[in-house]
């Protein structure tokens, strides 16, 4: 979603966190797993820097950053991810993970959140007009890179399995946010909730207890999709403020807190993650081509064909999620700022 965001705004810098401990989207970014292992020392772990950066005292206000006063320089902690890997927009750029589990510091949360408005003032007081995304783990237990991408973030958007299990993991992890947000450390509500994985019965677009769907679910998943989304209807009563659009009548909950996101073919899913080549990418690639089919051939030899008619189905569920992305935009400031 990033690449796409980029891609289709030129005019603004995206800028993604990759706060997630073993840094997958790092490695998709610099072209995959066997890309990536090659740029260990120069481009990974770049978070590390920029959170011992953000630690100093804040400035006084934001014309302190014209006058020089504070030293906090977001530019150098991030990375134009073009340079490394040609499928991913110019106008990207990624602060990435250290990508190795290691142990946790333990943060008082006064520095934590000194760190977060450290960040959101060098953003606000740039000339460019900053989009930014932030990946963190799911944790139920939340480390303190995922506090601090609840701490920059106006928004959330939970991506989880269509299944009870997931969502009653999940159910633990909103339950531990709320409780954040109730001692006044974070202000970040969760806009909606992607139902991952779901398995498709056509391509055909269709509505659903009047909502539309980009394809036809499978009715086994229709029925789980109805049974998490009443749950999700409870859970939304006794997590007061968590939820953007908690005030709306069930039904509109649902249309506007969910969407879903058909499971993925092999032959375009593993391309894109094992070459860091992002769907909008692929998909502009066979539009340009005029072919109706595509091949990818992996670092270590593996051949993936790709048809124009299965890039097309991804693209419809992208646009879906996109539409809701786009909802929720936030219009910058005419002399920069970040939403």
């Amino acid at each position: 979603m990033s690449c796409y965001y980029a891609k289709r705004h030129p005019e603004i810098k995206v800028l993604v966190f990759d706060l997630a401990e073993e840094g997958d989207l790092t490695k998709r970014f610099l072209g995959g797993v066997d890309a990536a292992a090659q740029k260990i020392d120069e481009v990974y772990g770049t978070v590390f820097n920029l959170i011992e950066d953000a630690k100093k005292p804040p400035s006084r206000g934001l014309t302190s950053w014209w006058r020089g006063d504070t030293k906090m320089d977001i530019m150098k902690s991030v990375v134009r991810v073009s340079e490394h890997n040609k499928a991913i927009p110019e106008n990207l750029y990624l602060i990435s993970s250290g990508a190795w589990p290691k142990t946790d510091e333990v943060m008082e949360t006064d520095v934590r959140k000194r760190i977060v408005a450290n960040i959101q003032e060098a953003l606000v007081s740039s000339e460019a007009t900053w989009k930014v995304f932030c990946d963190t783990d799911g944790d139920r237990r939340p480390s303190t890179f995922t506090k601090i991408g609840y701490g920059l973030c106006q928004y959330a958007i939970v991506p989880l399995h269509l299944n009870k299990g997931d969502l009653d993991r999940t159910e633990t992890m909103l339950g531990v946010m709320n409780e954040l947000r109730d001692k006044g450390e974070i202000s970040v509500q969760v806009l909606f909730i992607v139902w991952n994985f779901v398995k498709s019965n056509a391509d055909k677009p269709t509505e659903h207890k009047g909502t539309q769907l980009p394809f036809t679910p499978t009715k086994v998943n229709l029925d789980i999709l109805d049974s998490c989304n009443r749950r999700l209807v409870d859970l939304r009563k006794t997590l007061p403020g968590l939820f953007v659009h908690e005030a709306s009548s069930d039904e509109d909950f649902i249309k506007a807190s969910t969407t879903i996101l058909r499971e993925l073919a092999d032959n375009i899913l593993k391309p894109s993650e094992e070459l860091g080549k992002p769907f909008v990418q692929m998909v502009d690639e066979i539009e340009a081509s005029g072919q109706k089919t595509m091949k990818f051939k992996s670092g270590d030899g593996v051949e993936y064909q790709t048809t124009k008619d299965g890039l097309m189905s991804v693209q419809a569920s992208i646009l879906n999620l996109e539409a809701k992305f786009e909802a929720m935009s936030i219009s910058a400031p005419a002399n920069g700022g970040y939403a």
